[in-house]
């Protein structure tokens, strides 16, 4: 039984304390004081801790010699040793089969389809299980993924994979792509592949049962997202459930073991959705087990053998938990009690649920790693690692949910992180927009590159436009076709807004995004250019007539989804793009691509560059041959962010840069970015 809480404050206050997350109080008008720009932004954190089954182990992704190792502590003794090591890559993944072996991946050269490989924990024994394969004409690589952890055998996994013959074919970007793929059960030592079923063109891996049996999937299939089931493998498909590919109202967060009941978030009754559990026999959903008055469900722990579900992951204006499974929900009170205005995330369970890592974190610290311990008497607490120790929280600024009404009438949600020192409307403003754009959000929490620009003296402003998640099925498609329109016009009103509660200096207004965010960065220069003083574009889409070209979805799904979603008239598509409108931009920008980009292919900065020398405009560049969408090397990293530093000091400078710039010029090492005005 749970120690009750009186008992336990010495304890785990004392445990806790070690996270560093006292509650702070910023002054107005103290004097800012700049943190290393490799604090932020170097390989010196904790990527991932998972607890081994019988939970007297702890794989970790942590930083060595420059990059991202595979790691296990021993809690028995406090060793630590590496297991794994690669020179130019970073380790992403890592999860336990087993108490003696690993599965993990890593990054290759910025591609997204990683290596999946296994191995013993002497690191002696390394089984690569998927490898990345391009194809012929060098248009992408692809080659399976994960399917199920397949936690009712400690020796085997599911994965998708295609044959060699299929690996090697030539994809023209024109056809839409006719392969197929197999599920495999693979032995993680061996390598050893048993084929479990073949994939129908359209029809996704789906859910497993503890007998590798596939009982819920999903059919792309006469213009429609159709939801099958089946008992067996060698049985048919049966429908329960359709919906439209841009108006999927079903999400399966997991099925249990016994592959009877699968917990679905149903959307068709609230908009936002309700948890209900599906008899995968019958495709009919129960009672609503869960109807948040805000947020979204946005994910489910199960327990170890999937043999319940324990709790589930709400997300409104910050994460919370909801709790099923009374041990747990007692668990994470005892310690949520101790620490106010922080995130308690309870991740791996050991197989007797005794002993479970937890993180604890908050908007000004990435937080640690705690292990806790149920063997004994009530709960004990034993702190593994911080996240980021280099970061200090009390030199971070607090995050801000904030809300305003657009200029027809939407609620937009977002956040709002002023700086130390902040001085009401004497405070630059930088306008940090998500990538995505439909489906990601974003949320309450420790962000090194928010907290890296209100170091340097910048009130960071994070919408969460229309389009976004978070907010409901409606929200989502209310950006639709909105790319450079309404979507847009939200940011611009969420400017507005916080320079009409006196909170920045409208003469220092800049945007800084990446993927979908540098896109809306160029839009902002090109289509506001009078609201802009810099723009600064990671890795953001130029063109859209350039991502609205491919197929790669079966049955034609990724070009009709784009076409939809952002459009298919060639002049509407021109009118919305960036490209097409650098004779409009005013102002310095700032720009950086990965050629190995899997996402936002190249040829959008070899579109844009153009536009930029034609029409004499004044741009900085910086490219990385071996990186992709978004830098992943802590060398290349730390290059973007002091390109970025160097270009806000010089263009649109805080008072923090100001006075950093009086002492002496910031030396960017190996940097390739040149001014250029044509």
């Amino acid at each position: 039984m749970l120690t009750p809480l009186r008992t336990l404050p010495a304890r785990l206050l004392a445990a806790l304390a070690f996270a560093g997350l006292g509650a702070l109080v910023h002054a107005q008008g103290e004097t800012p004081v700049l943190v290393p720009l490799n604090a932020f932004f170097d390989s010196q954190s904790i990527r991932q801790m998972v607890l081994s089954p019988d939970g007297n182990k702890v794989a970790m992704i942590a930083p060595n010699k420059g990059r991202y190792s595979l790691a296990v502590l021993d809690t028995t003794n406090g060793q630590v040793s590496v297991v794994v090591h690669f020179k130019d890559e970073n380790i992403r993944s890592v999860f336990w089969k087993g108490n003696d072996r690993l599965i993990f991946t890593s990054a290759v050269e910025g591609h997204e389809i990683p290596l999946l490989a296994s191995t013993d924990l002497a690191g002696k024994s390394v089984k690569r299980i998927l490898e990345p394969r391009r194809t012929k004409d060098d248009f992408s690589i692809f080659f399976g993924n994960l399917v199920d952890r397949y936690p009712a055998s400690d020796d085997h996994i599911l994965i998708t994979g295609f044959t060699g013959e299929s690996d090697g074919r030539k994809i023209n970007p024109s056809i839409p792509r006719s392969i197929t793929p197999f599920v495999y059960k693979v032995n993680v030592e061996t390598g050893k592949r048993q084929q479990v079923i073949g994939l129908d063109r359209g029809v996704s891996a789906g859910y497993f049962d503890a007998n590798a049996q596939q009982r819920v999937t999903t059919v792309e299939e006469d213009g429609k997202i159709w939801f099958r089931l089946r008992e067996k493998n060698d049985r048919p498909l049966q429908n329960v459930a359709s919906f439209d590919p841009l108006d999927v109202r079903w999400e399966v967060l997991g099925l249990l073991a016994d592959g009877r009941t699968a917990y679905v978030v149903d959307a068709t009754e609230q908009d936002r959705g309700i948890l209900r559990t599906m008899d995968t026999t019958t495709g009919k959903l129960g009672e609503a087990l869960l109807d948040p008055p805000e947020g979204e469900i946005t994910g489910a722990t199960f327990s170890p053998r999937r043999d319940r579900l324990l709790g589930v992951a709400v997300e409104s204006d910050k994460l919370r938990f909801h709790w099923f499974d009374p041990k747990w929900k007692a668990v994470a009170q005892a310690i949520e009690s101790q620490m106010k205005n922080a995130i308690v995330s309870i991740g791996s369970i050991s197989d007797d649920e005794k002993r479970f890592l937890f993180r604890v974190s908050s908007d000004r610290d990435p937080g640690a790693y705690f292990l806790g311990d149920l063997r004994g008497e009530g709960l004990r607490v034993q702190p593994i690692n911080a996240v980021r120790p280099a970061i200090k929280p009390e030199l971070m600024s607090p995050m801000e949910p904030i809300k305003f009404t657009a200029r027809d009438g939407m609620v937009i949600h977002g956040y709002l992180t002023k700086p130390r020192g902040f001085a009401n409307n004497k405070t630059p403003l930088l306008v940090n927009p998500h990538g995505g754009p439909f489906g990601p959000r974003d949320s309450w929490g420790f962000n090194p590159e928010v907290q890296f620009l209100a170091n340097r003296g910048y009130a960071v402003l994070q919408v969460n436009f229309r389009g976004s998640g978070g907010y409901g099925v409606a929200f989502t498609q209310a950006g639709f076709g909105e790319w450079g329109g309404k979507m847009q016009d939200d940011l611009t009103d969420a400017v507005k807004w916080v320079i009409a509660q006196g909170w920045a200096d409208p003469e220092r207004v800049g945007i800084i995004g990446a993927s979908y965010g540098g896109y809306a960065a160029l839009a902002g220069v090109t289509m506001t250019p009078e609201l802009y003083k810099v723009g600064i574009n990671y890795v953001g889409v130029s063109d859209l007539r350039l991502i609205t070209r491919y197929d790669l979805g079966p049955r034609g799904s990724t070009k009709a989804f784009f076409e939809r979603a952002v459009g298919k008239d060639p002049a509407f598509l021109a009118a919305r793009s960036p490209a097409e409108h650098v004779a409009k931009i005013r102002v310095p920008t700032l720009h950086a691509y990965g050629r190995n980009d899997p996402r936002v292919e190249f040829v959008h900065w070899e579109v844009l560059e153009r536009e930029l020398k034609k029409h004499g405009k004044t741009y900085e560049i910086l490219i990385e041959d071996a990186e992709g969408h978004g830098f992943e090397k802590e060398e290349t990293a730390s290059k973007y962010y002091s390109t970025v530093e160097d270009f806000l000091a010089r263009y649109m400078p805080s008072d923090a840069l100001k006075a950093r710039v009086e002492i002496g010029p910031t030396k960017v090492p190996e940097m390739p970015a040149k001014t250029r005005t044509e």
